[in-house]
């Protein structure tokens, strides 16, 4: 289902932008580098900037048309925007700044309660506090708040993890996936940091000087052999989605099913935020993977997956395979490797790796 539909041409000191996509319900990621026009695109679907020419459009709702010269005012779109900073209202407490949202919104169009939003936020402890007292994580967590409060029709998020460590962006990412698969509201998020997208979906759209250089998953862009320049720069990866089997206080375990076989990891560390039954991304690189031509006896690695060779792909000093487990895997090899093997498009493999190699980034 298509949720929004742009096609737009604008221009700025110089700057460019012509692009045409469709986006569905679920969470994108805007890729590019600093300067291709991913905040920009941001802007003009939020409203902030008027496109010069064509058209925005939300499921049936026109937003922007310069053929009729029609323009939807930014607080008139119910368009959630959280920005980089959050920028909270500083005299405000976290209580007052979610309630700000509010202002705008009829009753009737109401979409979530105060009470709703800081359940799923876990942000009770934090509403008598001002934002000078908060971390950056609950910031980001407030932010998001008071922009779901709005009872937006579509979340923007630009560059939501920059100003944020490690452990900070453990906290969100688990938070944004849940707003998706809980409240099925689309987000477009734009980063230049390739590996906390994919932690977030595997839909991509990558820009470049104002331009869409393509659109679409992850693997499958790569597989097309098109953008491996742009995503070797962040570090190619593999993200593979699993299920939450179970959750101790200390522990918790992850399945990945297919008719190929079965993942099972358990982490000895608590797990917050999510709940049995939700799926979650696993990382792993390429280079962690091993190829065997057939399943290896008298191993210590457990995880042994048989699958079909979908291509090989060269590119510069690199060689890359490309393997249907059930899901796809990108392995890195060498080519002395793919000679010996004799590795071919169509040719049965196995993919091994060890459990640890498997990174949960929540």
């Amino acid at each position: 289902m298509t949720a929004l539909s742009i096609n737009i041409k604008w221009s700025k000191d110089n700057f460019q932008l012509e692009m045409q996509a469709d986006f569905s319900d679920g969470i994108t990621g805007i890729f590019g580098a600093s300067g291709a026009g991913k905040s920009s695109l941001l802007q003009l679907i939020a409203g902030l900037e008027k496109i010069d020419e064509g058209q925005i459009q939300i499921g049936d709702n026109i937003l922007d048309r310069s053929e009729t010269k029609q323009f939807t005012p930014s607080h008139k779109r119910r368009i959630g925007y959280v920005f980089q900073e959050g920028r909270l209202f500083p005299h405000m407490n976290v209580r007052q700044n979610l309630l700000f949202a509010t202002k705008y919104v009829r009753t009737n169009n109401q979409q979530f309660s105060l009470n709703e939003i800081v359940k799923l936020l876990e942000i009770e402890l934090l509403l008598n506090k001002l934002p000078r007292q908060l971390s950056g994580g609950e910031k980001q967590r407030v932010a998001i708040g008071r922009s779901l409060l709005s009872s937006p029709r579509l979340l923007l998020m630009d560059e939501p993890f920059s100003a944020l460590d490690t452990s900070l962006r453990r906290q969100i990412i688990p938070f944004l996936i849940k707003i998706n698969q809980k409240l099925k509201l689309p987000i477009l998020v734009v980063s230049h940091d390739l590996p906390d997208l994919l932690s977030l979906s595997q839909q991509l759209l990558l820009v470049k000087d104002g331009r869409i250089l393509a659109q679409g998953n992850y693997l499958d862009l790569i597989e097309k052999d098109l953008l491996i320049d742009i995503m070797e720069e962040s570090g190619l990866t593999n993200m593979i989605p699993f299920k939450i089997e179970h959750i101790g206080k200390e522990s918790f375990n992850l399945s990945n099913k297919t008719n190929k076989g079965q993942i099972n990891i358990k982490r000895s560390t608590p797990i917050n935020h999510f709940e049995i039954g939700d799926e979650i991304n696993v990382s792993i690189r390429p280079e962690d993977i091993a190829i065997a031509l057939h399943k290896v006896e008298d191993v210590s690695i457990r995880n042994q997956l048989e699958g079909t060779i979908l291509q090989i792909i060269k590119h510069g000093n690199h060689t890359y395979c490309l393997v249907d487990v059930g899901f796809k895997l990108l392995v890195t090899i060498t080519e002395t490797s793919q000679q010996t093997l004799n590795l071919e498009q169509g040719g049965t493999v196995w993919c091994l790796f060890k459990s640890m190699a498997l990174k949960t980034n929540i």
